[in-house]
């Protein structure tokens, strides 16, 4: 048993070469070299690394590094990815299913619905003056204006989802074209 723990031992602080390093991790020499470069590996000697302390140090690069360091981790990244891709999916389907409306597609139809409200109640007066030109009585005038009135309000309060799908067919559409 004292054997095991000598071998393992030994083992921890055998120098390695960088293409012996290379293959125990899996990669290649050149690339050893760069993360040497890169200050993840330190060498004990021209080519050579500690293998113990050299593979404890890959394997900390590659999950990102210590947690205590304040740096991203690699895996703290990749799970951030994770959530915005699903949360990227999830904002796509709710617009497929007309439970979400783009930006641009709710200001062109609200430009649009607004336009149509202003151009309707400036007919009021043309429209209405001819019927009221010779009424004396103010309860039919009020009457007569605010009718008109609730008719264009009502008309801007129609709200018509299939007006907001079909502006984002078209833009789509005009995006492809």
């Amino acid at each position: 048993m004292g054997n095991r723990k000598a071998k393992a031992e030994s083992l921890q602080d055998r120098e390695v070469i960088t293409s012996e390093l290379a293959a125990i991790v899996g990669k290649t020499p050149q690339w050893i070299r760069q993360l040497t470069r890169d200050g993840v590996l330190k060498q004990v000697d021209r080519g050579k690394y500690l293998l113990g302390k050299a593979v404890q140090a890959y394997c900390e690069h590659v999950s990102g590094g210590r947690e205590d360091d304040k740096k991203p981790r690699f895996i703290d990244e990749k799970t951030e990815h994770e959530r915005i891709k699903k949360e990227k999916a999830a904002l796509e389907l709710a617009e497929m299913q007309g439970e979400l409306h783009r930006s641009e597609d709710v200001e062109a139809v609200m430009n649009d619905m607004l336009g149509a409200f202003r151009q309707r109640i400036r007919t009021i007066p043309m429209r209405l003056a001819p019927e009221l030109i010779g009424q004396n009585d103010l309860n039919v005038i009020k009457g007569r204006l605010s009718a008109a009135l609730d008719e264009a309000l009502a008309e801007l309060a129609d709200y018509d989802p299939e007006l907001f799908r079909e502006e984002h067919q078209g833009s789509q559409s005009n995006m492809e074209g």
